[in-house]
């Protein structure tokens, strides 16, 4: 997991909140938030789509990945992936 820095209101009032139905209590968060985060982007764009959601990654300059693919890959591009198929 990586550090997690969230206003608790953000979290309580919108992440958990019942209406919303993205995260239950004691959920894994990034499991249930993630699919959410990505059909919003894909509505409205990345920038209008991700916005509501507060999160971000924090780059720190230290030179150590901080986040990485859920498959443990690393990233290829179109092109890069279908030859390797």
């Amino acid at each position: 997991d990586n550090t997690h820095v969230v206003n608790t209101a953000h979290y309580r009032d919108f992440i958990f909140h019942p209406q919303y139905k993205m995260v239950a209590r004691g959920g894994f968060v990034e499991d249930k938030l993630s699919p959410c985060v990505i059909r919003s982007c894909e509505r409205l764009g990345l920038r209008d789509g991700h916005a509501k959601f507060g999160c971000y990654l924090l780059d720190d300059h230290s030179g150590v990945q901080f986040t990485g693919h859920l498959d443990g890959g690393s990233f290829m591009t179109a092109n890069v992936h279908y030859t390797k198929e």
